[in-house]
């Protein structure tokens, strides 16, 4: 799949097309894919009709989540549903096996270890890139990945998680540090099976009992922000890729100066998160786009790599000094982002790419 295939006038707004990837691609170009990640809760009756439907939309990455926002009355039901939807993609991937290049990177966000193992020995899951772990802690973590990275190397398979930072013992600023330190000698351990480290805000802010509105972003709740600065302070350096919390209102595109979710995803950027989970399919393209790199950049960090000297050169755009030695982790991360998001045109913007997908 590749991102933005959805358009007609690519070369029309890419200096840089966005490259082709899929299930078989390497862990590192699946971490810097994720981009959107459009969650649907695994109760819905039309499951494979809605992710092919999301999919041709631009939705390239979708969660079926059978957690949070699955009742508990009907988790034996998502469960059923979602094994039911990786048998009808088996019996289709047995017909004609290119059908997998219509399927977007699926994961399943299940709700404990009980539930995962359960998945994983009642169906194939062909066609599935991996799991999410919630609530992740020092205690659910070691049980959830020793359980994926056993049944991968059983059935060789490339099974990924993504853990999800967002219990008490990460926001509560007395126990956070040793916590999170805690949690990343696990994902240091199963690092290889580690798409991305995923930020639950909703959870934090409900610790709390705050609810950021429509008006604010996750960045304005300041005790979040907080706890945020810590887990990049402790996993960005590492090059671990983090994404952007989930953003919990309906956005549709109005003003592109006053877009709430347009803000929000700048400054994940602008703090080095990458990709975002989504609610609802009218804010795939929006994030999407905002993940697309610039041409100044691009230039500024292929010249930053390519460059002879160790020391300070000029920018080609002659607006900014580029130093080769802090740089070069930003550097090497923007070409990476680029070359599966893409690279704008110089002129060409989010707003110009938004506008030709609708």
């Amino acid at each position: 799949m590749r991102y933005f295939d959805n358009i007609s006038n690519l070369d029309d707004m890419f200096f840089k097309i966005p490259s082709s990837y899929g299930l078989a691609s390497s862990k590192e170009e699946l971490s810097y894919a994720i981009g959107a990640c459009l969650y649907m809760p695994g109760t819905r009756e039309n499951l494979l009709k809605d992710i092919l439907f999301n999919k041709k939309m631009g939705a390239n990455t979708i969660t079926l989540c059978i957690e949070d926002s699955v009742s508990s009355s009907q988790v034996t039901f998502a469960e059923n549903n979602i094994i039911s939807l990786f048998n009808n993609i088996n019996l289709l991937l047995n017909d004609d096996i290119s059908f997998i290049e219509n399927l977007p990177l699926i994961f399943i966000r299940v709700r404990n270890v009980n539930q995962l193992r359960k998945l994983l020995a009642e169906s194939l899951l062909r066609g599935l890139c991996g799991f999410i772990f919630p609530k992740f802690d020092t205690i659910s973590g070691e049980k959830y990945f020793s359980t994926l990275k056993e049944y991968n190397i059983s059935n060789d398979r490339m099974l990924y998680g993504m853990p999800i930072l967002e219990t008490p013992y990460i926001i509560h600023k007395e126990t956070r540090i040793e916590e999170l330190i805690n949690v990343k000698h696990i994902i240091d351990s199963y690092s290889e099976y580690v798409l991305n480290i995923r930020i639950g805000g909703t959870d934090f802010s409900g610790l709390y009992s705050l609810r950021r509105s429509k008006n604010f972003t996750i960045y304005d709740l300041s005790v979040v922000r907080d706890c945020i600065n810590d887990i990049i302070n402790v996993f960005k350096r590492d090059d671990y890729i983090i994404s952007g919390v989930v953003y919990e209102y309906y956005s549709k595109i109005l003003d592109f100066q006053n877009n709430i979710l347009i803000k929000e995803t700048l400054l994940d950027k602008t703090n080095g998160l990458i990709g975002k989970t989504v609610i609802h399919p009218t804010q795939v393209n929006i994030v999407n786009s905002l993940m697309v790199v610039s041409k100044e950049d691009y230039i500024d960090a292929s010249n930053i790599i390519n460059s002879s000297l160790d020391g300070v050169i000029r920018s080609k755009y002659s607006n900014k000094m580029n130093e080769i030695k802090p740089h070069e982790k930003w550097a090497k991360e923007l070409l990476l982002k680029a070359k599966i998001m893409g690279v704008f045109k110089d002129g060409k913007s989010f707003s110009e790419l938004l506008q030709s997908i609708n």
